[in-house]
């Protein structure tokens, strides 16, 4: 019953999915969804987002664990983790599906979805760039210039998502996953020069 609902809510967006499309799927009266979400339309998605989020995550700990030493080849396997999943539009979600959320619930559902998507990559990006305590209490040594985690992940992010998102009429001279994995080196080495400093 999830998956069905995930597919058709990231598919076509919180709004343009109806109950009746859900059970049309599935092949039941629309009345007897309600028996498993009280709530209709909108407790069936927060179930839908809560196990999405729950599989991105522990999907992507074990991808990134599992890779080879070195941030090239654990941004690599994220990327690769992603391609191998539903394609989900998450500015879409972030710009309209959340707005349908009740405010109480909406903040707890963002963190989660940030926590989940973006947390793996922040915790890679911190063990291979940790940063160096400064001078003063709360202080730290870094080029001004170095990406936060926070901008870091959601960047990565958004460039997977383009990559996923690519028609497979453009004639793209390389496979999706090579062009990430082309990505993560691009990424890797830009972080490495900036952290290097003038003098690197």
């Amino acid at each position: 019953m999830l998956e069905s609902a995930e597919r058709l809510f990231m598919e076509r967006g919180f709004q343009a999915v109806k109950l009746r499309d859900i059970a049309d799927e599935l092949g039941v009266r629309t009345a007897s969804l309600y028996y498993y979400f009280p709530g209709g339309k909108l407790d069936m998605f927060l179930a839908v987002l809560d196990a999405a989020m729950d599989r991105y995550r522990s999907g992507l700990e074990a991808a990134i664990g599992q890779a080879d030493d070195g941030f090239e080849a654990e941004l690599d396997a994220a990327a690769q983790f992603f391609l191998s999943q539903p394609k989900i539009d998450f500015f879409r979600m972030l710009e309209s599906d959340l707005n349908q959320i009740n405010p109480e619930k909406r903040g707890a559902v963002a963190m989660k979805m940030h926590q989940s998507l973006q947390g793996p990559i922040m915790d890679a990006f911190r063990r291979a760039f940790p940063v160096q305590p400064g001078d003063g209490p709360g202080q730290s040594q870094c080029p001004r210039d170095t990406p936060m985690p926070e901008l870091f992940a959601g960047s990565f992010l958004a460039i997977v998502q383009g990559i996923h998102h690519l028609r497979a009429d453009f004639e793209i001279p390389v496979t999706k996953p090579q062009m990430a994995s082309q990505m993560s080196r691009i990424l890797a080495a830009g972080l490495r020069a900036t952290l290097a400093g003038p003098a690197g």
